[in-house]
């Protein structure tokens, strides 16, 4: 519990840290565009490919299989539930769109990968590397063609930086290479810069939009109870008796669960504003499932502490 109010405590700083810079116009629409660009196209990437020098083990290639399949089973059986589920309930056509892809695909990379480092380490963002793996596989196929009704942008989905280094990442990892030492140290410094840059951005995001149009939208409350509460419960218990019934690593388990509880991803707020499908719907879900994320996060990260030991 001590370690876990930490890493909160720390997140919270960073946070608060951006909602300020925000305030004080330190940070612009401008710079908070640039900060994510420098982000996912740089410091991420090298975090990720950090995280491969991690000591080889029969152990963890199990662990990244495990998470892999997880990670598909997830995705292809939420899709298809929150398709059926959006269809009842009373949302405009482009918002019942959104609505499935704001309830699958979570924050796995400005949330989750900072998150799982700062909770389990190397071992924690390797496997996450692979869960996130999994979800450029669905986001960038299903997902745009659900939300565009057009066909899947592939280009997207090979060419995007986080994709190429988790690649390389695993490659890494398999091999019996590792980076030297004087490559190895700036990497890590750089990659080290994911969390806090991660958070400042995260903050920046959340003071701007009206705070209390973000907490009266009841849509979005259906949107962020189904996010962080109903489909991480339910990865909690499917992981709970897998975990009695297979021999699985307690972080395996963990981060799977972990990395369903997640807030809405921010890249469902930009494909919505690129193919005009309720954009401000979309950005309100985001932000209040990042500000309902402080309460049920680190209740999530709590039952993972007790169940899986």
């Amino acid at each position: 519990m001590t370690a876990l109010l930490y890493v909160i405590v720390k997140l919270a700083i960073m946070v608060s840290l951006g909602i300020c810079l925000r305030k004080f116009r330190v940070i612009d629409e401008r710079i908070q565009k640039g900060l994510s660009e420098l982000l996912l196209k740089a410091i991420l990437p090298f975090s990720i490919i950090s995280s491969a020098n991690y000591d080889y083990s029969i152990e963890l290639v199990k662990a990244m299989l495990a998470t892999g399949a997880a990670a598909m089973c997830y995705y292809a059986v939420t899709l298809v539930l929150m398709r059926k589920l959006s269809k009842k309930l009373p949302l405009e056509d482009d918002e019942k769109r959104i609505f499935v892809t704001m309830t699958v695909f979570a924050n796995t990379g400005f949330v989750g990968f900072p998150l799982m480092y700062a909770l389990y380490g190397e071992r924690g963002l390797l496997l996450a590397v692979i869960f996130n793996m999994v979800y450029n596989l669905f986001m960038y196929t299903y997902g745009i063609h659900l939300v565009s009704g057009k066909k899947g942008e592939l280009r997207q989905l090979i060419l995007n930086p986080v994709t190429i280094a988790s690649v390389a990442a695993i490659a890494l990892f398999i091999s019996p290479f590792r980076l030297p030492e004087i490559i190895v140290d700036p990497v890590a410094d750089i990659g080290a810069m994911t969390i806090p840059l991660s958070m400042i951005i995260i903050g920046s995001s959340i003071a701007t939009l009206p705070f209390l149009k973000v907490i009266s939208d009841v849509k979005a409350y259906v949107t962020s109870l189904m996010r962080l509460v109903i489909i991480p419960g339910l990865a909690l218990l499917a992981m709970f008796i897998l975990y009695r019934l297979v021999p699985i690593m307690p972080t395996t388990a963990a981060v799977i669960v972990l990395m369903c509880a997640l807030p809405c991803g921010s890249m469902n707020v930009i494909f919505s504003e690129k193919y005009n499908c309720a954009p401000k719907f979309a950005a309100r879900s985001v932000v209040q499932s990042m500000l309902l994320m402080v309460i049920t996060l680190p209740i999530m990260i709590f039952f993972c502490s007790i169940i899986f030991v």
